[in-house]
């Protein structure tokens, strides 16, 4: 039986899934263990700061690699540029340590372990960003997905042992468990693919004018709302100290399982649009990536209900109760997240065929970019602690309305909003019966999803033969 696109796109998921849910398990297991200043600390030199500038070392080049015909003859020029990008940031970041270490509030005496953990996070990033690229852009998705996932898996089982069979509560040996399992990811890939990286090296090829433009398209388009996560750490470490930074990582850890719903999309529409000639057949087809948007679009909105309904609970079930105020606002994100879903399908189906359009909408998201930490700034200093998740959505909505506006073709967006009444049936039938029997968490996210569920099939909204497909078990030939 051959596999049909939503499948992938479900193979996709679950890999983010894993991925995903791995790192918030690691997260959760590092919060209950630790005071939240060394929480903070290590979040933000393990992921938040080595995320951002992996948007430099990187550049486009993993988007460049994902092109499914030409993506592969650029694989030594971004290995190349990103070990060179490393090397500057790290001799930028060793002469400046002390201006760095002031300006996010951090002490001082931590500036020795602090700065070897975000060279050793950065290099490893950056060379598995790469290598993801490629292999991504070779169709060797399962690969792609087991590099990708493996570290947050590890992470966790390193915690694990470290905490509960060990007992180990140091700091300094905390954070190098916690960045390790890039290292130990990183170096078996280097060794399984030392032939096709060392033959690369040495026929080094520039990206073309044409490949750059795609690659830049697709990249400054994906990076917006991890920088911005990114972005707004570094601005709250800076306001109002780094302990409140951990209380907004925990927020983005609950939160950020909205962003797998558009992640998919976007991991799987490269390699799609590159080796067809339009993209009208696969959004309008049955269980094209019109059916797959929709019912993807439709998970990030029951997510927002249930986030509204119980983000205390989940913060203390898996945070404690020392992190509440991660809570408080959870909501207003989880709203951003779902219309950012809308942004991300129309931007990235418009990649291929729209090139005026997304090369103007590149132009406005790097604007975006440039203006969000004065934005974020301003509101922290205006709301308080609210400010960080009203200035992300403001400029989720912003963005998303420019979206819109820019692109030529809103056939996707047509397509996604599709029996969107239908929808917002589901919702709010999921939504009171959550309000009026006021379950517990557990059986309430059950409800949630069962009568959802059901809502969703029955209404006709989503075709249970998509399902059947993502699943792989529907015993139809294609």
């Amino acid at each position: 039986m051959e596999k049909k696109l939503s499948y992938y796109t479900f193979y996709y998921f679950m890999s983010l899934v894993l991925m995903r849910g791995g790192g918030i398990l690691a997260k959760i297991l590092l919060a209950r263990s630790i005071t939240p200043y060394e929480y903070g600390l290590i979040t933000l030199f393990v992921i938040a700061l080595p995320g951002m500038f992996q948007n430099i070392t990187t550049f486009c080049f993993y988007d460049v690699l994902g092109h499914a015909t030409e993506g592969k003859k650029y694989l030594g020029f971004a290995l190349k540029y990103g070990t060179l990008a490393t090397a500057g940031i790290t001799i930028l970041f060793f002469i400046f340590h002390a201006t760095v270490f002031t300006f996010l509030n951090v002490s001082p005496d931590y500036w020795e372990i602090l700065s070897i953990i975000f060279v050793v996070a950065l290099l490893s990033v950056t060379l598995s960003g790469v290598i993801i690229g490629y292999l991504r852009g070779a169709r060797k998705h399962s690969m792609a997905a087991a590099v990708s996932t493996a570290p947050s898996i590890l992470r966790l089982l390193f915690l694990f042992f470290a905490l509960f069979l060990f007992g180990i509560t140091d700091f300094s040996l905390l954070i190098i468990l916690f960045t390790l399992p890039l290292v130990f990811v990183l170096v078996p890939v280097i060794m399984a693919r030392f032939r096709e990286i060392s033959l690369s090296l040495r026929m080094v090829s520039l990206p073309t004018r044409e490949m750059f433009l795609f690659g830049f398209s697709f990249f400054i388009l994906s990076i917006w709302s991890g920088l911005s996560q990114q972005i707004t750490s570094v601005v709250i470490s800076h306001d109002l100290g780094v302990v409140w930074q951990g209380y907004y990582d925990v927020s983005l850890s609950l939160a950020a399982v909205i962003t797998f719903f558009s992640s998919s999309i976007y991991l799987i529409s490269a390699p799609e649009t590159t080796i067809k000639s339009g993209i009208s057949d696969i959004l309008r087809r049955k269980g094209g990536l019109g059916d797959i948007g929709r019912f993807l679009f439709s998970l990030s909105l029951l997510f927002v209900i249930i986030i509204y309904f119980y983000a205390h609970p989940l913060i203390s079930l898996f945070f404690t109760a020392n992190y509440s105020h991660a809570a408080d606002y959870l909501y207003i994100l989880a709203i951003g997240y779902a219309v950012l879903f809308v942004q991300q399908f129309i931007g990235f189906l418009n990649i291929s065929s729209d090139r005026k359009g997304v090369f103007r909408l590149s132009l406005v998201t790097v604007a975006s970019i440039l203006m969000f930490p004065v934005f974020s700034h301003f509101m922290i200093m205006y709301f308080g602690f609210p400010g960080a998740y009203l200035a992300s959505t403001f400029f989720i909505l912003v963005y998303t309305l420019v979206t819109v506006l820019l692109i030529k073709d809103r056939t996707p967006l047509f397509v996604l909003l599709k029996k969107f009444d239908r929808l917002l049936l589901a919702l709010l039938g999921t939504a009171v019966a959550l309000y009026v029997v006021d379950f517990s968490l557990i059986p309430g996210i059950i409800t949630a999803m069962v009568v959802f569920g059901i809502l969703i099939i029955v209404s006709g909204y989503i075709d249970k033969d998509l399902i059947k497909d993502m699943l792989a078990i529907n015993r139809k030939k294609t």
